[in-house]
This record gives C-alpha cells, structure tokens and sequence, in this order.
C-alpha cells in the first residue's frame, strides 16, 4: 500500500504519523494543507481516485482511532477531513441545490389519485351505452 505522502517541504514530506494521524513536519491533523495540495496536484488526472485513495486512509484513520479512545469518531468529521475537500470547486453549491429540491419534494403533498380512472381517460369520461 501506499504511504499517505504530501508536499515536500526542503527534503521532508508531509506524511501522516499513525496511529494519531498527524503530520511529521508541521505536527497539523493529517491531511495538512500541504499535504491536500500534494495529493491534489499528483492526482489531478484522476480525482475519483483520490476520492477512493482518500476513503481508504479514512477507514484505517477510524480503526487507529478506535484503538486509542472509547469513543468512536464523529463520520461527518473524520469524511470532511479525509474526503470532503476533494470535491471540485462549485460542488457545494450544487449540493446544496439539489438539498433543497429533496427537500421540496420531500415536503410537497402527492398528487390526489382519482378513483376508477384508467390512464388515458380523463376523468369523468363514460363509456358510451352500448
């Protein structure tokens, strides 16, 4: 497996000190924002990659983490350090639009059913007498 690496600062990189993960050179949560930008210039052609690359460490970060405490993680905390700002830029913004078409939808009354109307008939429609 790879190790978690990140920028280059003089001859030192930015990599995660496990089972804390904190980063050797500047001691930040890792990943360090050296670090972020390291990962995001050596996977500029394959963001989904580092997306998964990234899901990878945040799942052994969970196990490390388990180990050391009692109390597990928060997820929302350990996805938005680990994976959340990979997403490009502008995609919070379309997150949140279509948040609120779910919700919308979510909110809004289904539409009434009519009793004994077939598709294609408009209701009120009878069949001829025949």
């Amino acid at each position: 497996m790879r190790t978690p690496e990140g920028a280059v600062t003089g001859t030192r990189r930015h990599v995660a000190a496990r089972p804390a993960w904190r980063c050797r050179v500047c001691a930040a949560p890792w990943p360090c924002q050296p670090a972020k930008l390291a990962l995001r210039v050596e996977y500029a052609h394959d963001p989904v990659g580092l997306s998964v690359y990234l899901c990878v460490l945040l799942h052994e970060a969970a196990g490390d983490w388990l180990r050391l405490r009692p109390q597990p993680p928060d997820p929302a905390e350990l996805f938005a350090r680990f994976v959340a700002w990979t997403r490009p830029v502008g995609a919070d913004a379309e997150r949140g639009r279509v948040d609120r078409l779910l919700d919308r939808a979510a909110t809004a009354a289904p539409p009434p059913r009519s009793r004994g109307v077939r598709p294609g008939r408009a209701p009120g429609h009878r069949r001829p007498a025949g």
